[in-house]
């Protein structure tokens, strides 16, 4: 591989894996809901890929270190590549949660496997959003540009292991208490992040930050609130949250992201237009867990006698879902544009500066 094309593997391409893998587990509950077993074959497909990307990307990005160590410590500074490495472990956690949908209930080696993958997916979270918080304390100067919606990657990425407790309880209830204690206190880390890393986000993308690569981030609170919403469901059922308030928060949450997700889809319509940006693939993540929340939230509010709030929540659900096929498509178009401009610059005689930083397109 020409080394200019190798440099341009920076983290933001694990965005391509996570949301693969996000479209899979999207699918997976389109299927299972609506009972078309067909969409379980495409949803199977879409992990296969989903994983073959993520260990793809996984290697270019390595390769690319170790052919360009100066990146190594320039990303390390940059909070945009720091947040964007954070989507490794929300995309170790995505996989763990698509193969337990397909696969059924966790047994034997598959079990240690889960369990290795929630444990080292925290440990990487919790590092990536030290890292972070070290650099906004003690960078001396911040572009306006590192300062966006990303920055809530590793902060939330934190609190994403909430996928896989349940089954964890399950299979090892030997590390249950640990694991309830855990997700506690992810949900502290994020949602305390959430509000100020949040609204450094907000504030300086209203000011700054205008440009059409830097939009699709925006729609991250959504899968913010989506994963709080999820979190605290699941300490309800272990009797940490009573189950009123839990489900009044989460309606609440489930508000906001809402709201969130219209405003988000007008601006997009009025401000993307022509060739689309790599970072369109930021919708399918937050789109998904939207609508996995939604199912929780449906079925909790069915079990509680309110049957036609449960209906509008599953078929506003199921229009966001139906959506994100698409734009995944969308992406992929996206991904193959900036893979044709990335392969005739690497052809180029005279070197250039895009390349070597990542990937970033005229």
């Amino acid at each position: 591989m020409p080394p200019r094309l190798l440099s341009a593997f920076s983290s933001e391409w694990f965005s391509v894996a996570l949301g693969t893998t996000a479209t899979s587990v999207a699918i997976y509950w389109m299927s299972a809901l609506y009972r078309l077993p067909i969409l379980r074959w495409v949803g199977l497909a879409f992990l296969i890929i989903g994983a073959a990307s993520f260990a793809a990307i996984s290697v270019l990005w390595a390769a690319r270190g170790l052919a360009f160590p100066h990146l190594i410590g320039s990303d390390s500074r940059d909070l945009n590549r720091v947040s964007f490495t954070a989507v490794m472990p929300l995309e170790m956690i995505a996989l763990g949660t698509a193969l337990q949908l397909y696969l059924g209930a966790p047994r034997a080696a598959f079990a240690e496997l889960l369990s290795a993958d929630y444990f080292a997916a925290l440990a990487a979270s919790m590092s990536l959003s030290v890292l972070e918080g070290y650099l906004l304390y003690t960078k001396g100067e911040i572009s306006g540009s590192e300062l966006t919606y990303a920055l809530v990657i590793p902060p939330i990425s934190v609190s994403t292991g909430v996928l896989l407790a349940p089954s964890l309880v399950q299979i090892a209830p030997g590390l249950a208490p640990l694991v309830d204690f855990l997700v506690a206190g992810g949900l502290g880390v994020s949602f305390m992040l959430f509000i100020f890393i949040g609204s450094l986000g907000l504030a300086a993308h209203v000011r700054e930050v205008k440009g059409p690569e830097h939009l699709p981030v925006a729609i991250f609170p959504v899968g913010v609130s989506s994963i709080l919403v999820i979190n605290i469901l699941f300490l309800s059922s272990i009797g940490f949250i009573q189950g009123k308030l839990a489900l009044t928060i989460a309606i609440a949450l489930w508000g906001f992201e809402l709201w969130n997700l219209l405003v988000m889809a007008a601006v997009s319509a009025a401000s993307l237009r022509g060739r689309p940006p790599m970072s369109v693939w930021a919708y399918l993540f937050p789109l998904t867990i939207f609508w996995v929340s939604s199912i929780h939230i449906s079925a909790l509010l069915a079990s509680s006698g309110y049957s036609l709030p449960s209906r509008i929540v599953i078929a506003v659900g199921t229009a966001v879902a139906a959506a994100i096929l698409p734009l995944w498509a969308y992406s992929v178009y996206a991904s193959a544009l900036l893979l044709r401009w990335l392969i005739s610059l690497s052809r180029a005689p005279a070197p250039t500066d895009a390349a070597a930083e990542g990937g970033k397109s005229p």
